[in-house]
């Protein structure tokens, strides 16, 4: 019998319109006194008019790191020695995956409490224990999966209806993937009908990020543009931050990531695809990655929702020209390096079949 690790969700979580300002009563409930700050700069600004005075009279100019630049080892590693000097009891991390990340990783290494403040929903990264890692010149490094869950997560939908909308699309790509990967592994790894409880509930919330993305993302779309907090916007926002994370919490490496995020990663070997956003990326490779499951008719479906989000549904929209050999090779080779995920989909998966794959979807797009 295979042994379940499962970290389902952080020890607290909060969302509803002037959460943050019970941020003084529950760091007094977790016996938090001594705090530090991690955030971006836009996303401290855009934070503190929805802090109490209680918070932001406390926290001084020293106590806040501004998250320039990336997730590395080295910063996070050097904060948590000067959390652990100063006595910190809990790391505030507010922002994108950057700050959330850099404030989970040093929070576990000071061995201190971490409360996240998420002020974009573009992925799941204030509930999911874990930090993606990368080098000081931006190159991929690796993640790390935490032994312990964040202690508190707290979402103002008011602060992410007035986040630029494309952090939302890309939180609805990133979030959509995790239904169409999670299922591949499943189909590869588990006879059908011999699911565990705990993957069971894995897989029930990879089916409520797709329901929900699907029923409520056009509508959410149109509230984050108009900055209005609606029941849709909620709706999508909890799938992409406390649903979405308890695919990969429930399920293990079984809810994380095939094929879709391989071709992301494949894809950022483009120049053309600097500065297009993670789960921009990701949207796309869902499309190419049912071309490979040859699921023609899930991938007409989401044609159809693509087409009304503004979601990329070819390699033009990145504005990657098809009859570039070189660099679709170059990209496929990238998609099936040896340790990416792709491979662990069920299928047999090489550098022509990407290609091919991303030629088809070229004329199923149009």
């Amino acid at each position: 019998m295979q042994i379940a690790t499962i970290k389902g969700s952080p020890g607290h979580y909060q969302i509803g319109e002037g959460a943050l300002k019970h941020l003084a009563e529950n760091l007094n409930d977790l016996h938090v006194e001594r705090i530090a700050v991690v955030t971006g700069r836009t996303a401290w600004e855009k934070a503190k008019p929805y802090l109490s005075a209680a918070i932001t009279d406390n926290i001084k100019e020293k106590d806040i790191h501004f998250a320039d630049g990336h997730c590395t080892v080295e910063r996070t590693s050097r904060l948590a020695k000067i959390y652990q000097e100063q006595q910190v009891d809990a790391v505030i991390g507010i922002g994108g995956g950057t700050a959330l990340d850099i404030a989970k990783a040093s929070a576990i290494n000071a061995q201190i409490k971490s409360i996240l403040i998420p002020t974009i929903a573009a992925t799941c990264a204030a509930w999911t224990p874990l930090s993606v890692f990368y080098q000081e010149d931006g190159a991929h490094s690796h993640y790390t999966e935490f032994p312990e869950t964040n202690t508190l997560v707290i979402v103002e939908p008011a602060i992410i209806a007035e986040a630029p909308v494309k952090y939302l699309k890309a939180g609805i790509g990133d979030t959509l993937a995790k239904f169409y990967e999670a299922r591949s592994l499943v189909e590869a790894f588990y006879p059908a009908g011999t699911l565990p409880v705990w993957l069971q509930i894995s897989q029930f919330a990879a089916r409520s990020c797709k329901d929900i993305l699907l029923a409520d993302s056009e509508a959410a779309i149109k509230a984050c543009e108009n900055n209005q907090v609606t029941d849709a916007l909620i709706r999508v926002i909890e799938a992409i931050i406390a649903t979405g994370g308890m695919v990969g919490g429930f399920g293990g490496k079984a809810g994380r990531i095939a094929g879709a995020h391989s071709i992301h990663n494949g894809l950022t070997a483009a120049p053309q695809i600097a500065d297009s956003l993670h789960g921009e990326i990701v949207s796309y490779g869902i499309l190419a990655q049912l071309v490979i499951e040859q699921d023609i008719e899930e991938l007409h479906k989401l044609l159809n929702y693509y087409e009304a989000w503004g979601f990329p549904t070819s390699l033009a929209d990145f504005s990657i020209q098809t009859d570039d050999q070189e660099l679709l090779e170059a990209i496929a080779k990238k998609v099936t390096r040896e340790e990416e995920s792709i491979h662990l989909m069920k299928k047999e998966i090489n550098a022509d079949k990407v290609i091919s794959a991303f030629l088809q979807l070229e004329d199923y797009s149009k």
